[in-house]
């Protein structure tokens, strides 16, 4: 989009000002934020190249204003279950596409059918939901048939209260459904759904627990690749999170999002990453008809920051708009996996990829293991 007026919601936090860092140098940014200061603060990095708008995504006319002007509008701000549709509506009133690191399901419900011809809409647009579709994708493209497809998302870091809110929210309003896998073309409900051990190569922790969970993204992917059998799991490292999110999960649905409960989580994360060194990972394994023969293949990815991920994700979707499909999409289901993996290679050094070299949508300049 060079040339054109890009608004970025969320700027000066930590998956927003990722993406001003990749973005600046893409043409006109306007930075938006509640704390004007703090925004500043994030342009002055950027040799002030952007513009500083202070906005409150609850005052509707603040809101309108910022988008005013602006061909896109990308928004890093949360609880993305609580703002729902609240900035994609102000910024396509504006005349402007939308770009959302979140969204998931609930705002796909509310924007379908919505849209004005010819607009743009992208949502889960970050590293989960988002890359947890799409890198997926570049393992399964080897394969004529998908008989078995495990995906795995999860490790460890400190949550940000925004963050904590967020995913208790999504815990009632359709993200995934725990407990559940996938067969015979729809959701069913594991005869056991007992967290269990996980020992990986590409696990740096020895004490990691896989809960199964199914997320809509996985059905998604599952259902678009006619798998047979499909599972997602959710990986915690050190315990705190797990037993804190266990215990909320057998709460009242009502009280679930307390400031109580988020202020529980984002203490048990912090406990669990204590002394050790943070990271996510994202993995998958496939069985399946592969060169006319029955084959098992794995890939993982591993970087040591989420938010700077999610960011990255984000950034290369608006780098790329006009080649995306007008209308209404998630992240995982219109971008080229293939592309997008090497681009992030390129800004996130220290993060590690591992795919067969069978894979075709593979990058050429990439060997088999470690990126």
């Amino acid at each position: 989009m060079k040339g054109a007026m890009i608004g970025l919601l969320g700027a000066y936090g930590s998956v927003g000002r990722q993406v001003a860092l990749l973005l600046a140098d893409s043409g006109r940014l306007r930075l938006g934020g509640r704390d004007a200061r703090q925004a500043e603060q994030l342009n002055q990095q950027l040799q002030g190249r952007a513009q500083v708008r202070a906005v409150d995504l609850w005052d509707e006319q603040s809101l309108a204003a910022f988008c005013d002007g602006c061909q896109l509008v990308i928004n890093c701000a949360g609880p993305s279950y609580r703002i729902l549709d609240r900035v994609a509506q102000a910024a396509l009133a504006a005349g402007a596409d939308y770009l959302d690191v979140g969204g998931d399901d609930p705002l796909h419900e509310r924007l379908q059918g919505k849209l004005p011809a010819g607009r743009r809409v992208l949502l889960s647009a970050g590293m989960l939901p988002g890359l947890s579709g799409l890198f997926p994708q570049v393992l399964a493209s080897g394969f004529q048939e998908v008989r078995r497809m495990h995906c795995y998302a999860g490790g460890l870091g400190r949550l940000s209260a925004t963050a904590a809110e967020d995913f208790l929210l999504s815990l009632d309003n359709g993200f995934g459904q725990a407990q559940f896998g996938w067969s015979a073309g729809r959701p069913q409900r594991l005869a056991s759904s007992a967290a269990q051990p996980l020992q990986r190569d590409w696990l740096p922790g020895a004490a990691v627990q896989a809960v199964p969970y199914l997320s809509t993204e996985q059905q998604r992917l599952f259902a678009g690749l006619q798998v047979a059998s499909g599972q997602g799991f959710n990986l915690f490292e050190g315990g705190q999170l797990a037993a804190a999110l266990q215990r909320i999960q057998g709460s009242d649905p009502q009280t679930r999002h307390s400031p109580q409960n988020i202020a529980a989580l984002v203490q048990a994360s912090a406990l669990d990453v204590a002394g050790r060194t943070p990271y996510q990972v994202l993995a998958v394994d496939i069985e399946g008809l592969r060169d006319g023969r029955e084959q098992h293949a794995s890939a993982w990815l591993r970087a040591s920051d989420g938010s700077r991920l999610t960011g990255s994700v984000a950034a290369y979707c608006a780098l790329h708009w006009a080649h995306l499909p007008e209308g209404l999409h998630y992240a995982a289901q219109v971008l080229d996996a293939a592309a997008c993996l090497a681009q992030l290679r390129r800004w996130l050094p220290d993060t590690r990829i591992s795919l067969p070299l069978a894979a075709p949508a593979y990058p050429a300049d990439v060997e088999e293991g470690v990126l």
